[in-house]
């Protein structure tokens, strides 16, 4: 079965992770991407393992073409530009004004393709006081105000994982995506932008709706207060997670598997405010019983009562788990030169036009004669191209 982007030709000019990942979900629902390498080295993530080749770029840049391109020459410009002629999106993510700077921004590459939809994903956007400054994912989580909900400002720690990068490129997608659909319907391309700033900003609204309504500014304890969300260990240290969120049952359910149905009438823990305001309390009692069993048990008693719940996994666990094997993860891919490798699918699935992996992530420049050869550039050409160092 077809991808549900199968025909849309991507032309993606973007390393790390914010335009690949951006890049990568198209790519998943068949579009054809083709990612720009600087020769000799390529995105900066190969060189985070051996060969060029590590993990990291592996999660980023499956479903794609590798060309190894120096835009800085001019024969590369002018390959460049014959691709992006012949593309439905771009993609780019260099500091602002760097392309424009090398003939290759929107303008330019409107006035050959009038219906390219150009993305350009900046720290902080094309304009603006911080314009010009680096951005990179731990600035874009802590200027935007996500750190601040996520570890606790006097101990402050940074994350295990890009947040503002990824959701960056899932922003991106999302714009691109809509600017396809307007092309369809008009036959008019545009420009998309986003960045670190405006994509995470854009993510915490409801913390940011709550603040604009009380003047509270929230702190990361204040949901897991609010909402009912604890955690614990029990007897072995294994730490587990409960959400008993709005409705009351879950609550009546958690005091049913801990054998304590009379806090239900407990004036501290009776309804949700006063569960709230004694929050801490109510932890600490919890805590005690939970660390006389072991999680398992645990687990099995309130799923018994229908308590949300589970076990706080880590990536050592999280693939035994039974129900992300019937997403059918990890999927096994292989490379014919650099071997098997096991890697994470897509986040969705569609009926009709399923998303998946139908090629490994690309060695450095393996695309570079094909991609080249299909512009119209013969053997002695690109061979010529090789010998100055332009592919």
């Amino acid at each position: 079965m077809n991808g549900a982007l199968e025909g849309i030709r991507v032309l993606e000019l973007a390393s790390y992770v914010t335009g690949p990942f951006a890049a990568l979900l198209l790519a998943d629902l068949g579009a054809d991407v083709v990612k720009i390498e600087q020769p000799g080295q390529g995105d900066p993530f190969r060189g985070w393992g051996e060969k060029l080749y590590s993990a990291t770029f592996c999660s980023l840049n499956r479903n794609k073409k590798s060309v190894t391109l120096d835009i800085r020459r001019d024969e590369g410009r002018d390959i460049f530009l014959k691709l992006a002629a012949g593309s439905d999106i771009v993609i780019e993510n260099f500091r602002p004004g760097t392309v424009e700077k090398r003939g290759l921004g929107y303008e330019a590459i409107q006035a050959l393709n009038p219906k390219v939809i150009y993305c350009s994903i900046s720290g902080f956007g094309q304009k603006g006081p911080y314009r010009d400054l680096p951005g990179y994912d731990t600035i874009g989580q802590a200027m935007s105000g996500l750190l601040s909900l996520l570890t606790d400002p006097e101990k402050p720690q940074g994350m295990g994982i890009s947040f503002s990068d990824h959701l960056t490129g899932i922003y991106a997608c999302y714009g691109i995506l809509g600017a396809l659909v307007h092309r369809m319907i008009t036959g008019e391309g545009q420009r998309v932008e986003t960045s670190l700033l405006r994509a995470t900003l854009s993510f915490i609204s409801e913390n940011a709706a709550r603040y604009f309504e009380t003047g509270v500014v929230p702190r990361r304890a204040y949901r897991t207060k609010t909402a009912g969300v604890f955690a614990f260990v029990d007897k072995d240290g294994l730490p587990f997670v409960i959400h008993l969120s709005s409705p009351e049952k879950f609550w009546r359910g958690l005091l049913e598997a801990v054998g304590k149905k009379e806090w239900a009438e407990d004036a501290r823990f009776r309804d949700r405010k006063g569960r709230t305001e004694n929050y801490d309390l109510l932890t600490g009692l919890l805590q005690s019983i939970f660390s006389g069993g072991r999680r398992e048990e645990w687990l099995r008693r309130l799923q018994a009562h229908d308590v949300p719940c589970a076990p706080l996994n880590t990536l050592g666990e999280v693939f035994d788990d039974p129900q992300v094997r019937e997403y059918g993860f990890p999927i096994e891919v292989e490379h014919p030169r650099m071997g098997k490798m096991r890697l994470v699918g897509s986040g969705v699935e569609l009926s009709r036009t399923p998303p998946g992996i139908k090629m490994p992530p690309p060695t450095l420049g393996e695309h570079t004669g094909e991609v080249l050869g299909a512009l119209g550039y013969s053997q002695d050409a690109i061979t010529k191209l090789k010998d100055l160092g332009v592919v």
